[in-house]
């Protein structure tokens, strides 16, 4: 297996490219996400990835595509990887029911040569293989047979073996012409972690930075995005304003009468949940920390505000200190985190003995009708995925989720909707606004999970 380095500048979260066959690393060269160092390995003669290279990063976001799927599978430890993404592919390399069938792959490792590499490659990309055609490596024919040989052999080998693995979202092309797309369904409605399978109008090829860009924000982006809204958001986001509102009737429900002497709130946003949280608890002090500068709430004695990413500034809090706060909330905040297992983490270190987390956040089928339109919208995982975090650290837990639909008039009326909540996020439509409001549909639902968790006498 061979490594490269696309982007490297020693951040702490890393984009990890399992290639597709007869790519290598420079077919990825335009995968670089501010705050993300990129590292794509290819060519599977062998499954020997160092993970010593992954030590030191504290989020890994794995995007695997084609074969790099079970080359993923058979190479990585899957408890380090914050998301993993599939691409067209399955952990079943050559397999009739679950892959590529046995036929026609070892019909292509017999007649591979130039002429019907290049014409593999035209069926892999369909009418994209013009814009892509002079990105693929040029890699030795007799190479690229012994790389097919070799996954075949190890697949062979290893196929009854139980994978360890826990992939998050599946993409998969209904015009695939590699890995049919039949199979792959197959696959992917048995596999063990159940991940979310999201179907694509595409051939085999997709441009995975249009996807890594869509599932790992630009945190920027959004909160520029969220800040141009900030002036329409209370008149539109009655959503919003629920979720606030239930969140803080189990808060209340769960935690009971409590004063607070220090309390800190990630994404305040409006302060809708703010202005709630501070007129039950009256906390004396709060920390309030968003992605653009907001107004003073006046809602505490002492507010503190500080505009930054909120992953970092906890991490950073909880290395200077612990146990400072008697609760961290989040209302609608935390579906935007890369690795939302390690603020939780640092928020049981920053909570004093019997302080409480309370958040909420979506669930997979969130915004479900949009899915058309933009189906790379934001990773949501799932409650059971949640569960486990939270009970990992806290002691009393409470876990309730609803779906909440609104009803528009009219697209355009849905569309105003999304700009003027900034829910969006960052992803990408490619329709122009006359086609887009034909396909807007006129209702949209939102499914929230909240979350409560009371912190034990010690922190773990």
């Amino acid at each position: 297996m061979k490594l490269e380095f696309i982007n490297r500048e020693n951040h702490g979260r890393l984009i990890l490219i399992f290639a597709g066959w007869s790519t290598d690393a420079s077919f990825y060269s335009r995968i670089r996400l501010s705050g993300w160092d990129t590292l794509v390995a290819w060519d599977y003669s062998d499954f020997n990835f160092p993970e010593k290279i992954l030590d030191g990063y504290h989020t890994i976001a794995l995007f695997a595509w084609s074969l790099g799927v079970y080359a993923a599978s058979r190479s990585l430890h899957f408890e380090k990887i914050a998301l993993a993404i599939a691409i067209n592919g399955t952990e079943h390399p050559v397999e009739d029911n679950y892959g590529i069938p046995k036929a026609i792959y070892q019909g292509t490792v017999s007649s591979l040569n130039e002429r019907n590499l290049i014409k593999f490659r035209k069926r892999m990309a369909d009418l994209q293989y013009a814009e892509i055609a002079d990105k693929f490596s040029n890699s030795d024919i007799e190479d690229l047979r012994k790389e097919l040989q070799s996954i075949a052999r190890d697949y062979s080998a290893n196929r009854n073996e139980e994978k360890q693995t826990k992939w998050h979202r599946v993409f998969i092309s209904s015009n695939d012409r590699i890995f049919p797309p039949e199979a792959q369904l197959r696959a992917w409605e048995n596999h063990s972690s159940k991940p979310v399978i999201v179907r694509l109008d595409t051939p085999h090829y997709i441009d995975i930075f249009t996807v890594v860009k869509s599932l790992l924000p630009n945190k920027e982006k959004v909160g520029a995005r969220f800040e141009k809204s900030h002036l329409t958001y209370n008149s539109e986001a009655s959503a919003q304003s629920h979720i606030a509102h239930e969140l803080m009737r189990a808060s209340a429900d769960f935690v009971g009468e409590k004063k607070l002497a220090h309390a800190a709130e990630i994404g305040a946003g409006t302060g809708f949940f703010t202005k709630l949280f501070c007129q039950y608890f009256a906390p004396e002090e709060m920390d309030i920390i968003d992605l653009y500068p907001l107004p003073r709430f006046k809602c505490s004695s002492i507010e503190n505000y500080y505009v930054a990413d909120a992953e970092e500034w906890m991490e950073d809090k909880a290395k200077e200190q612990s146990g400072i706060y008697d609760a961290i909330v989040a209302s609608s905040a935390m579906q935007w985190f890369s690795n939302p297992e390690r603020f939780i983490r640092n928020a049981a270190k920053l909570l004093k003995p019997d302080g409480f987390i309370a958040l909420s956040t979506f669930l997979p089928g969130n915004l479900a009708e949009l899915e058309h339109i933009n189906p790379y919208s934001l990773p949501y995982r799932k409650q059971e995925d949640l569960e486990r975090m939270i009970k990992k650290r806290f002691h009393s837990t409470f876990f309730n989720n609803e779906k909440i639909k609104l009803n528009f008039n009219s697209g355009r009326e849905l569309l105003r909707h999304i700009s003027h909540t900034g829910v969006g996020g960052t992803g990408t439509t490619y329709f122009s606004l006359k086609e887009l409001l034909l396909r807007l549909p006129q209702t949209l639902t939102y499914h929230p999970l909240y979350i409560i968790g009371v912190q034990p006498e010690q922190t773990v």
